[in-house]
């Protein structure tokens, strides 16, 4: 390498040097990149070793299901060394989930959790009956009053006693769906326009959530249509 190569390498690097948010921005992937590498390297040994992880799936709450994971909800316990780091590194305590699919399973991990005391749950696909798909899109108007439209998708089974109920965006169920499509375990597992449960408690108490969770939302529309009364009257 001779000196002008060497020159025309440093004006490449110039070219390409990042500003403060973009190092922020690299510095949290990178952070996030390690924490998958923990939570790969603590899993995989618990998985029978003709059982290699095949997907993850992230969930947020900022694009999924916030309600159980916020609040009060999302209080956690983080007495060990991982789940400290982790919750004093990343600010968070029950926000971040992992699904994780295997060719027989799967796997559901609040992160703060598995790092604490490996808590884990198992959805054998075997074991699903159906999966309940429900698309949900909802118009409303932005700070700007231009039309815009939410889109999510609600996805619940059941495996035995456990439950699985979450929103996911439309990239998450895309990525659900071509997961879904490469297991052919999982894409045996057929989609069904009921929610499913083992017993009649479950459905009984699934049917109550739901009434009781519209009838929430019934006063927080008229309300929200009161607000923009208000500011649309005021001259």
């Amino acid at each position: 390498m001779d000196f002008k190569e060497v020159v025309y390498q440093e004006n490449q690097r110039l070219g390409k040097l990042m500003d403060e948010a973009q190092v922020q921005s690299l510095y949290q992937r990178s952070k996030y990149y390690i924490l998958m590498q923990e939570i790969t390297a603590k899993l995989t040994p618990q998985l029978p070793a003709d059982e290699p992880i095949l997907a993850y799936l992230p969930l947020t709450n900022t694009d999924n299901t916030a309600l159980m994971n916020t609040g009060i909800n999302g209080l956690a316990y983080a007495r060990s060394k991982a789940a400290r780091e982790y919750v004093e590194k990343f600010h968070d305590t029950r926000g971040n989930r992992l699904m994780v699919f295997t060719k027989r399973q799967i796997l559901f991990l609040v992160v703060v959790d598995f790092l604490e005391d490996n808590q884990y749950f198992s959805y054998p696909y075997s074991s699903l009956q159906s999966i309940f798909v429900e698309k949900y899109q909802r118009n409303y108007f932005d700070e700007k009053f231009r039309r815009q439209r939410f889109t999510c998708y609600f996805v619940d089974f059941q495996s035995e006693a456990h439950v699985f109920i979450e929103a996911l965006s439309e990239q998450d169920y895309q990525e659900f769906c071509r997961i879904k499509e490469q297991i052919s375990a999982f894409t045996a597992v057929p989609k069904s326009n009921h929610v499913q449960r083992n017993s009649r408690l479950d459905r009984i108490l699934h049917k109550i959530g739901a009434t009781a969770v519209w009838w929430i939302n019934i006063p927080f529309f008229l309300l929200l249509v009161y607000l923009i009364w208000r500011l649309l009257s005021v001259k």
